[in-house]
């Protein structure tokens, strides 16, 4: 834009050139007209007089223009999200822009970076991760197991730092120290760790010890680190068929052992019972004396008789009882 403004401010000059130097002079009372060096025109003056007009409208249109976008191509907006890297004559000036509208030197170019939170993700899904295809990290682990991980590093550009990130890493930074950085960070802590450990028991220390490694070599770059994502973890075949066995036989001990303590609870259970029947029935038995006895014995006996039936009791002996019969019998 700049240069079309030059451009028309060189043309306004050249015209504004020709309508001093070749202006033709009217000769009073006459048609003809000469110009400066004496050379005959003849034209018409209404001729003349409309040339020299128009000359004057291009020559003040080309000038009017030139200065507008002269002045617009000194305003640049950068995009919300982003920061602005000013470039004059392949020199990067130290003066990062914010989002917003400014006024630069038209010379400069405006290069636009994003500084809201990106993410990088290497999976083994196909288009899942930043590249399609399986993209997941093969590291070795410390008992020699070939484990896949799938992660995931959110991350963000300062600001301020724009203008040396540009200068040191130009604008595709992920490609140039995001992706090997995160690999490097992630085998190098695999290689401490058993396969076993990054399935289960050290996952969290393993992602705690790839956040403060990558933490580091990103800031020294104008970088920061948001979060570090371990998404899945893929052991090998005979250690995958290992752990569901282990769990598996878990399961089934705990099962065992939940069946046990139930069976002893209903041992635990039967006995108490039998001890209150036999403490119930020693006590019944102390209580039983011979008085006690022949006096329930008459009570029952005079139940009987008081329903018609004929008692016959003998000393001591077992009693005779008629049973009267009923009515309309």
């Amino acid at each position: 834009m700049f240069m079309l403004a030059v451009l028309l401010a060189v043309l306004g000059f050249i015209l504004w050139r020709v309508r001093s130097k070749g202006a033709p002079v009217a000769v009073e009372g006459g048609d003809e007209v000469r110009g400066r060096r004496g050379g005959s025109l003849d034209l018409p003056g209404t001729l003349r007089a409309g040339a020299s007009q128009a000359l004057k409208i291009a020559m003040t249109a080309a000038f009017a223009l030139s200065a507008l976008l002269a002045v617009a191509s000194t305003v640049r907006v950068v995009d919300p999200g982003y920061g602005g890297v000013m470039v004059l004559f392949g020199r990067v000036r130290a003066e990062p822009l914010p989002s917003g509208l400014h006024m630069i030197n038209p010379f400069c170019n405006l290069v636009q970076m994003e500084v809201r939170t990106r993410n990088y993700t290497m999976s083994s899904q196909h288009d899942e991760g930043t590249r399609r295809g399986d993209d997941s990290i093969a590291v070795i682990t410390s008992d020699g197991l070939t484990v896949n991980l799938d992660v995931t590093v959110l991350y963000a550009m300062d600001l301020a730092k724009l203008p040396e990130i540009y200068r040191t890493l130009g604008e595709n930074v992920e490609e140039r120290l995001i992706r090997s950085e995160i690999r490097s960070a992630i085998r190098d802590a695999a290689a401490s760790l058993a396969a076993t450990d990054l399935y289960s028991a050290k996952r969290q220390e393993f992602v705690a010890w790839v956040s403060k490694t990558l933490t580091e070599r990103f800031t020294s770059r104008g970088i920061t680190l948001e979060q570090v994502l371990l998404r899945d973890v893929r052991l090998p075949q005979q250690i995958t068929q290992a752990i569901n066995a282990k769990i598996a036989a878990d399961q089934e001990a705990q099962k065992m052992t939940f069946v046990l303590q139930k069976e002893k609870q209903e041992a635990e259970r039967k006995r108490i019972e039998a001890e209150g029947q036999a403490k119930a029935q020693e006590i019944v038995s102390k209580s039983l004396t011979p008085q006690i006895l022949d006096y329930q014995r008459i009570q029952a006996l005079k139940e009987i008789g008081a329903h018609g039936n004929m008692v016959i009791t003998g000393s001591g002996g077992t009693p005779l009882i008629q049973v009267s019969p009923k009515r309309g019998e």
